[in-house]
């Protein structure tokens, strides 16, 4: 590999890194491939991005505080989503997105559940329409009715 400021080769080691590239500060990576530069240009090498944003979700999701300011931020990035989708799908402002991610205010008990909720189901952005979120109506819930038929391959929904 080139170097990117001199154009001379870089040489590759193994080494701990207490990386902040990943928006989480207390995130130690171990034993990842570094490059170096006599220039003084050096460059982590992320192998496997999407496993290793999978894994810290997985991980952030599991602990027993409320999310700190960059969980939630990292959280919100891994789903795809902008600060306004996030406040929509959770019924906030996107100011109150903001200050959750700045550190102005922590994240309440209930919204925290909703965002690690919404990353265990690991949908792919395009999965959720932010429109059907437009549509929920503020009025008093009122029941639905739903229709299923049972067939020889399972239950079925009918439009009614």
């Amino acid at each position: 590999m080139k170097c990117f400021e001199c154009g001379k080769e870089m040489v590759e080691t193994r080494e701990t890194v207490h990386d902040h590239q990943l928006g989480l500060p207390n995130v130690v990576l171990l034993n990842v491939p570094v490059r170096h530069c006599k220039c003084g240009e050096r460059d982590v090498v992320f192998p496997q991005i999407a496993r290793l944003h999978r894994l810290l979700a997985k991980t952030l999701i599991r602990k027993n505080t409320r999310l700190t300011a960059q969980e939630v931020r990292f959280l919100r990035k891994y789903l795809g989503w902008s600060s306004s989708d996030l406040a929509n799908r959770i019924g906030v402002k996107a100011e109150t997105i903001s200050r959750w991610e700045n550190g102005h205010e922590t994240i309440g008990v209930v919204p925290d559940r909703l965002l690690r909720l919404m990353v265990a189901l690991e949908k792919p952005v395009d999965d959720y329409n932010i429109k059907l979120f437009d549509e929920i109506s503020p009025d008093d819930p009122k029941p639905s009715r739903i229709n299923v038929s049972l067939k020889e391959e399972g239950y079925e929904l009918v439009c009614a």
